[in-house]
């Protein structure tokens, strides 16, 4: 990649005008403190509702529930999951990582509808106004990091921390504003001012910034003196951030490559620039998972997806975190979908949506090689002892903010500064 285009602040205050909203840069933020470094979330979500019975809800037994031929119930390392020949990379996956994975099943999202879904899955509540698990987390970090929650690829659903949201954009919007392409793009006149025109605008556009800041009794100019230097100081920490980041769209052919999405994330986590990072699976040919009809899409899709999961979890063994440590003991992966599919087969060869969906969680912070939850005769989740995470009749029916008081916990956050609900994490899965 090459070097970095540091525009002028010129320039920057031209191209303020051009940036959309959610692409320019958060507020300034200082290095990531390598004493205490923080937990941090690579969110992996499979848009359109995978069909749980393909591996993560063992279900050949049950006469209710439609299931594909010659599926078996194999064990791993305490992972019970469905096998089969045509999916060998689930298998290959359980065999490298079933020690570091927890299954998390029968989640109710309450919805069958495909956006309300995944905003109560990431929020825990289908109202607006509320921030989702990864923004939540990256908000309260203690580190400050530059690009708080990035958002590779995928939704987010802010209402308070909206400025810790950092989009990469679908055609690589972030990178062009940071090596300067943007400016190009723009079609602005950037003029033909000398380097030292340009070096005492800058000095007076500092200047300017430091006297509203420090403007004692106006509160709006000091607010604006503030926030613009704020900005000023986050361009400089950003110079040569796209030397060390790849931020390009992550292209597979007629999908996006979810190994390299991750490997982004992964270079802002090493560098300190990151909490949180969201990647989105749109299955086989960007298709996604919502298999209304041609229900046999699920092996394709699930193929790939543990194959990219293996990718990734093999590059996140290889890193070094700023702390010095290896990355993987600072990292969780949470693999979700919005929801799961019904029971049964419909009349065009699919399975229509279903209230009930998995999760699982990778890595570090997660007590592995375990099941928690099951499904019942009607497919329905059971109810589960948080503590122990075994099905009782006496246990706690799993909802979206059971998963995020979880997120929540391994991210040192109390979940009822977080959570109206109530809801308790499921520490069976802490590790």
């Amino acid at each position: 990649m090459s070097r970095i285009l540091r525009p002028s602040r010129r320039d920057m205050l031209r191209l303020a005008g051009i940036a959309g909203a959610g692409l320019f840069l958060p507020r300034a933020a200082r290095a990531a403190s390598a004493a205490s470094p923080e937990r941090r979330f690579l969110f992996v979500l499979a848009r359109g509702g995978w069909d749980t019975t393909f591996v993560y809800t063992p279900s050949q037994s049950n006469p209710n529930v439609s299931c594909e031929p010659d599926a078996q119930t194999t064990d791993i390392g305490g992972l019970r999951f469905v096998d089969h020949e045509s999916r060998p990379s689930v298998r290959s996956f359980f065999e490298s990582w079933a020690p570091s994975t927890a299954i998390i099943n029968g989640i109710e999202v309450r919805s069958v509808t495909h956006d309300r879904c995944k905003r109560i899955l990431m929020t825990g509540s289908s109202a607006g106004g509320l921030d989702d698990w990864p923004s939540t987390i990256a908000a309260r970090s203690t580190e400050n990091p530059l690009l708080p929650h990035l958002v590779v690829h995928g939704p987010a659903y802010t209402a308070q921390y909206t400025d810790r949201v950092v989009r990469v954009g679908s055609n690589g919007q972030l990178r062009a504003l940071l090596d300067g392409e943007a400016l190009t793009q723009s079609g602005v006149d950037l003029g033909g001012w000398s380097s030292e025109v340009d070096a005492l605008v800058d000095a007076r556009v500092r200047a300017r910034t430091a006297a509203w800041a420090g403007a004692a009794g106006r509160g709006h100019a000091a607010s604006v003196g503030a926030g613009y230097g704020n900005a000023l100081d986050t361009l400089a920490q950003m110079d040569g951030i796209a030397d060390q980041v790849s931020l390009s769209p992550a292209d597979a052919g007629c999908a996006r490559d979810l190994a390299a999405d991750a490997a982004a994330a992964f270079d802002c986590f090493s560098l300190g620039l990151s909490r949180c990072a969201l990647i989105q699976d749109d299955g086989w040919c960007s298709a996604t998972w919502d298999t209304h009809s041609g229900n046999d899409m699920q092996v394709t899709h699930y193929e790939l997806l543990f194959n990219y999961l293996s990718t990734l979890m093999a590059d996140l063994s290889t890193r070094t975190s700023i702390s010095g440590g290896a990355l993987i003991d600072e990292v969780t992966v949470v693999v979700v979908s919005e929801m799961g599919r019904h029971p049964q087969i419909n009349n065009t060869g699919g399975k229509d949506h279903w209230t009930y969906t998995s999760a699982m969680l990778i890595g570090g912070g997660i007590r592995g090689g375990q099941v928690i939850g099951e499904m019942n005769s009607d497919f329905q989740g059971q109810p589960v002892d948080l503590g122990s995470g075994a099905v009782s009749d006496h246990g706690t029916g799993l909802l979206p903010s059971h998963l995020g008081a979880t997120l929540l916990t391994l991210a040192d956050i109390d979940p009822a500064e977080v959570l109206d609900d109530g809801a308790q994490p499921i520490t069976a899965v802490l590790a």
